[in-house]
């Protein structure tokens, strides 16, 4: 008998293996020959292994003669600059064909007043796009490249480095901190692209990137971020980066010019599966040029406050992306992409597969000595372990395995935290006050319901719902009535905008105004036909909200309501708003500086279709559409001064209370949480505790670890000794001089 390790069938034998393996094991290697292990542990191939993008031929400056891309990126320029034609040319004959239609309709066909005013705004907002997309026409192509000699002379550069210091000198580095985050094992870490967007990404890029440039926390001027100055053109539109000779990426490559190109190829790719960075490109630059290796111009469509921070377009690592390819959302699937921040995924036991995530310092960090970050990022390593079970978590932060227990549970203020490290002074509770914009919770009205879609019902129950017996009984009292759809921007807040008082009679009142006149035999009221005033109210299943409408539902019946709940499952939950399949919903929307953005929730293009039908899948969940509506966020769009950009969204704020679309809930104006007395803060004069525009304070890296204080604690809790008990209170700092931040 021929033996099997010579025969023909063993061979077939180890074809089909090797096919298997390619085919199902993707996380241990690929197929192609080419250095690719995957996983956490990946090693990024030398840079010389990678192809030259661009070459003789292609007619542009030396300087891009040495750049090494990305496989499949040859071509791309011209690839891209006549997509970005074609995007331009196609938006224009759509904005012309549109007013033309328009014009139509005006003209020749008998049109109700409303639809006139519809039309109207429509014929402003194309007239106005269109002028904008001429603009962008003339200029060319969509990617420049150019060298420093081509600079205009006369650009008046900043660089922010006239605010106060963050952080304290006192910091010290080292140490380790541990959090829990009750929340599930993120099931990627990729940057971009399927699945990418998980509760976790904050923790591992979002809080850790340095853009070009970015907002000081306590005073809310531009600084530097890799770019170390900036300027603006006269007009307004285009903004220069000079990238900081330093900046570094956490594996040690240098940020160059070269690295925002390679963020536009990849991000825009189809291999990324992410639709949506081609329409932000294509939407929000006119332009991108770069200028050598260091300096790069971003032109807006057309002027806008804040103009750096709008123009400030993200970067990715290109050595990094060496194997990026059809592939990418499996090949690079837990691999950590690099970032510009303090920290990265740690190269050992970073990742441990469904219950932790460690966070190391990265050696030598180029801003390590740096102004505004050189006091940051202090701690050697952040551990976050995934623990679903909130009572678990805070025992193990009562015995000491946490360092810090976050959580906007008022039993958890109050009752959880009457124990002994407390009374000890070991534990040290904290709240701070923010100036962080709102998430804006409250109850959407879906219009497109029968009984929604009359202005007096929704009016009504603005007065029937008792946000203040909620806020007084289940968050007993620590919590803030919102008025204005948009609460905490600042200046571009409407603080004239209160919410309804609860009240029955006022309520009652209303109702009649809607048909609701009559009261049966359950208090609850019905119109001529018998329908009763029944509304339900539907959210993610969570026990909180369920208390809270528990008291909701009690009040709103003294008012002739049936209120009901519906709890579902977060994704179902999210699913059916979007798509507008629930009569009402107890919803909010986050939000993040420096303006509102109210065109996606109340522009009537996310309301209805063009035919009429209702648009699913929108932010526009309570289906709000009028002329006035469109008209005034028109004018937040196309806003050249910030006075201009304030006017017109206080504009919008007014109207959107005038819709009664939303009931306005609660928040907080503050977080809470509670430490181990060696966890350490700034107490400086410029930067107490930690600079007020930040959502949680631990996002903002300026703690320590005192190992000192750290033997101290443990030392006395072992001995039975004790500290004095400290509640530390962060006040917000008193109000600027001015009413708005006079950001260039």
């Amino acid at each position: 008998m021929t033996p099997l390790s010579s025969s023909p069938l063993r061979r077939i034998a180890l074809l089909i293996l090797t096919g298997l393996t390619c085919a199902l094991s993707p996380l241990l290697t690929s197929c192609d020959g080419e250095h690719s292990a995957e996983g956490i542990n990946w090693n990024m191939p030398p840079e010389e292994t990678m192809p030259a993008g661009f070459s003789e031929e292609d007619g542009l400056p030396f300087f891009t003669r040495y750049w090494r891309m990305p496989h499949g990126f040859r071509g791309f320029v011209r690839r891209w600059n006549e997509q970005a034609s074609q995007y331009v040319h196609q938006q224009i004959r759509e904005e012309s064909s549109r007013m033309a239609s328009i014009l139509v309709q005006l003209r020749f066909r008998q049109v109700s007043d409303a639809d006139r005013d519809h039309l109207t705004v429509q014929m402003q907002e194309s007239y106005v796009k269109l002028q904008s997309l001429q603009q962008r026409q003339a200029l060319g192509d969509y990617l420049v490249f150019r060298t420093e000699d081509d600079l205009p002379p006369d650009l008046q550069w900043q660089d922010g480095m006239d605010q106060p210091e963050l952080g304290s000198p006192k910091a010290i580095k080292g140490g380790v901190m541990r959090m829990a985050l009750p929340r599930s094992f993120p099931n990627t870490l990729l940057h971009f692209g399927p699945g990418s967007y998980t509760s976790s990404r904050r923790y591992l890029y979002d809080d850790i990137e340095i853009p070009l440039v970015r907002f000081h926390p306590g005073t809310q001027q531009l600084i530097p971020g890799t770019a170390d100055r900036w300027a603006v053109s006269p007009d307004g539109c285009t903004v220069y980066f000079h990238l900081d000779e330093r900046a570094r990426f956490s594996n040690g490559a240098p940020l160059t010019t070269r690295d925002f190109l390679t963020s536009l190829y990849v991000r825009t790719s189809e291999y990324s599966m992410e639709p949506f960075f081609r329409d932000y490109y294509l939407s929000n630059f006119s332009r991108i040029t770069i200028y050598g290796n260091r300096v790069l111009a971003v032109t807006l469509p057309h002027p806008r406050p804040y103009a750096p921070f709008f123009a400030s377009i993200p970067a990715c690592c290109t050595g990094f992306y060496a194997e990026f390819g059809p592939d990418y959302t499996t090949r690079y699937q837990w691999r950590a992409a690099p970032t510009t921040g303090g920290y990265r995924v740690a190269e050992d036991q970073g990742v441990i597969m469904g219950r932790r995530i460690v966070l190391e310092r990265v050696p030598d960090w180029w801003a390590a000595d740096r102004r505004y970050t050189r006091y940051s990022c202090n701690v050697d390593h952040i551990v976050y372990s995934y623990v679903s079970d909130a009572m678990k978590a805070r025992e193990l932060f009562r015995i000491g395995e946490l360092d810090v227990y976050t959580s906007s549970e008022p039993d958890f203020w109050y009752e959880g935290l009457e124990i002994e490290p407390v009374y000890q002074g070991l534990i040290q509770r904290v709240q701070f006050n923010n100036l962080w914009p709102r998430n804006c919770l409250g109850i959407y009205l879906n219009s497109t319901d029968p009984m929604l879609h009359n202005r007096y019902l929704r009016a009504g129950l603005h007065y029937a719902f008792n946000m203040q017996e909620v806020i007084a009984i289940i968050f007993r009292g620590d919590a803030t009535r919102a008025g204005s759809f948009f609460e905490g921007f600042g200046a571009y807040t409407d603080d004239t905008i209160t919410a309804a008082p609860y009240s029955p009679e006022k309520a009652r009142e209303l109702f009649a105004k809607a048909g609701y006149t009559e009261e049966g035999p359950d208090g609850i009221l019905r119109n001529r036909d018998g329908r009763s005033l029944r509304i339900t109210v539907s959210s993610r299943a969570d026990p909180l909200f369920a208390n809270c409408m528990s008291v909701l539902r009690e009040y709103a019946q003294r008012c002739g309501v049936d209120l009901r709940y519906d709890p579902m499952d977060d994704t179902v939950f999210y699913r059916k708003v979007m798509d507008k399949h629930v009569q009402a919903s107890l919803f909010a929307w986050g939000m993040s500086p420096p303006m509102p953005n109210p065109a996606p929730m109340f522009h009537s293009q996310s309301a209805f279709n063009a035919d009429g039908t209702i648009a699913r899948g929108t932010s526009n969940i309570t289906a709000t559409s009028y002329p006035s509506m469109d008209s005034a966020i028109l004018s937040t769009r196309y806003a050249s001064t910030e006075e201009e950009a304030i006017r017109a969204h206080h504009r919008v704020q007014q109207l959107i209370a005038r819709t009664y679309s939303w009931i306005p809930g609660w928040y907080s104006g503050f977080v809470r949480f509670a430490q181990w007395r060696w966890v350490r803060w700034p107490d400086e004069e410029d930067c107490r505790f930690c600079p007020p525009r930040y959502y949680d304070p631990l996002d903002s890296h300026l703690y320590w670890i005192d190992e000192t204080i750290k033997r101290e604690t443990l030392d006395a809790r072992s001995r039975g000794e004790t500290f004095p008990e400290q509640v530390i209170d962060i006040p917000l700092p008193p109000p600027p001089p001015t009413s708005a931040d006079n950001v260039q």
